[in-house]
């Protein structure tokens, strides 16, 4: 007898443990959610963590919401510092959810975005800081990896629902990012200095080892490689394979993501084209050699008949062409339909950006009407106006004709005066400055040699005395609004110091 009250009194009390479950949790998915992201939000981790794990391995749970409970305990995780939890909580809920493509998309993004660092210790790779002994490592090729082959077994399921999506725009919007997200991985870090490696084709039956030292986040750094080439020195163009096995590379397949991402959700296009657009621009624009600038400065159009003159002018570039700087060199090419950022820049009605490259390209009327066309009305006076400014003045002796060298644009006629600069003054103030024993020195105070900004961008025009030169002159410029740099040779002689000021 005795026994059995032990028993029933146990029984009891589970029941009644049961019951007071019933009354604090909520009763359904959605209350827990919203009280898992009301403890996210007030930083309770913990709490938060325990309920997003549970719904996030629960079979029965929502299919459209699992992966973002997934992501969310991942979050979690991050928070409390247990981010060396994150890779088996990972795979545990692939191996549950292995038929649901969002599950496997969210762990691909979650793994893609973690810390691509850990420590080797016994063995076994724990993710993120950690202390003590161990191997440190970095793990971005090897994520990478997973992730690509986590992609890989969602894209048959794609696929699936992408076929029987009929009207449901929502689901096809969501389809087409994972194919985005998809392109993004291929990507990984590739589009700008490490260009060179989308010609390769990621073995995704095997993973890679993890790597000695520290992952950039740049991947390449910024030192300057040039576009990748062929066997024949020409640049590589990723091409659209006809079929997704049918990709001989990591480019051609990004390629065929960004296709299916747009015919699933055209809303995305423009989106899409002008992420395409900005890496071949970053790849074969003009700007690839920015180096070679001093090449062009002063030059002259008329005086570029050498043959690698002609290579290099730039304003007689076609919408087709270009000059980029190659693994190689330097070459001038034509660049295919499917690879002219330019084309689709203006497909895209991009104004803005087609003025910067046409700027860059020195084919200035062409700028003109893409800013004009942006309504930067600023940007199309700075290429038309009648502009000049003086360079950088050199020290000259006294009782010979001082020199200045002046640059402009488009004007035919400029108007100079010289004004005597009291420098007594200047250095007898500055004098009396220091002599008043100031508690904070202002050094404006005291600079005498920047004395040009002192009266122009501090108006301090108590220095300017009397007017000594006026003269006109006639001006030649340079056709298609390039800037010309000419000497002038002034009528001032006296030693002392002037401010000259020139209108176009």
């Amino acid at each position: 007898m005795k026994q059995k009250g032990l028993v029933a009194g146990a029984a009891l009390l589970t029941l009644l443990a049961i019951a007071n479950a019933q009354l604090i949790e909520p009763s359904s998915s959605a209350d827990l959610r919203k009280k898992a992201q009301k403890l996210n939000n007030d930083g309770n981790y913990k709490d938060a963590l325990e309920i997003w794990q549970p719904l996030a391995v629960d079979q029965k749970n929502d299919p459209s919401l699992a992966g973002s409970d997934m992501l969310m305990a991942v979050t979690c995780l991050q928070a409390l510092n247990r981010d060396n939890e994150s890779d088996d909580f990972r795979e545990k809920l692939v191996g549950i959810h292995s038929n649901n493509w969002r599950i496997l998309y969210a762990a691909g993004q979650s793994l893609f975005g973690a810390q691509h660092y850990g420590t080797i210790i016994a063995g076994k790779f724990e993710r993120g800081p950690h202390r003590g002994g161990g191997r440190y490592v970095n793990s971005f090729e090897r994520d990478r990896c997973r992730a690509l082959q986590l992609m890989e077994q969602a894209r048959s399921l794609v696929e699936i629902a992408s076929a029987a999506s009929g009207a449901d725009q929502n689901l096809k919007r969501s389809l087409a990012s994972f194919y985005l997200e998809y392109a993004q991985m291929l990507m990984g870090y590739r589009g700008y200095q490490d260009a060179w490696r989308l010609q390769y084709l990621t073995d995704l039956s095997k993973l890679p080892d993890y790597e000695e030292g520290y992952w950039r986040g740049d991947y390449g750094g910024n030192s300057p490689r040039g576009a990748p080439v062929d066997k024949e020195a020409n640049p590589v163009f990723h091409k659209v394979p006809k079929q997704w096995a049918a990709s001989l590379s990591d480019g051609e397949r990004w390629r065929w993501m960004l296709l299916q991402a747009m015919e699933l959700d055209p809303g995305t296009s423009s989106t899409i084209l002008t992420q395409y657009a900005e890496f071949l621009h970053h790849q074969f624009g003009v700007e690839t050699i920015a180096d070679y600038g001093n090449y062009f400065r002063g030059r002259d159009p008329e005086e570029e008949k050498t043959e690698t003159g002609s290579m290099y002018q730039l304003h007689t570039l076609g919408e087709d062409e270009t000059i980029a700087r190659l693994a190689t060199g330097v070459k001038r090419f034509k660049l295919p339909e499917d690879v002219n950022f330019i084309a689709i820049y203006r497909k895209l009605g991009a104004n803005d950006r087609l003025g910067e490259i046409f700027e860059n390209r020195r084919q200035y009327d062409k700028a003109a009407d893409c800013w004009q066309k942006a309504g930067r009305n600023e940007r199309v006076e700075q290429i038309l106006g009648n502009w000049g400014q003086f360079e950088p003045v050199m020290t000259y002796s006294s009782g010979k004709e001082a020199g200045i060298d002046f640059r402009f644009r488009n004007g035919t006629k400029v108007h100079f005066t010289a004004q005597e600069i009291n420098v007594r003054k200047l250095l007898d103030d500055v004098k009396e400055y220091l002599k008043s024993n100031p508690g904070d020195l202002n050094w404006e105070n005291m600079d005498v040699q920047n004395i040009g900004y002192r009266l122009v961008e501090g108006n301090q025009t108590k220095y300017v005395e009397k007017q000594v030169a006026e003269w006109d002159l006639d001006l030649k410029p340079r056709i298609m609004h390039f800037d010309k740099r000419i000497t002038i040779q002034t009528p001032l002689k006296k030693a002392g110091a002037y401010l000259l000021t020139a209108k176009m």
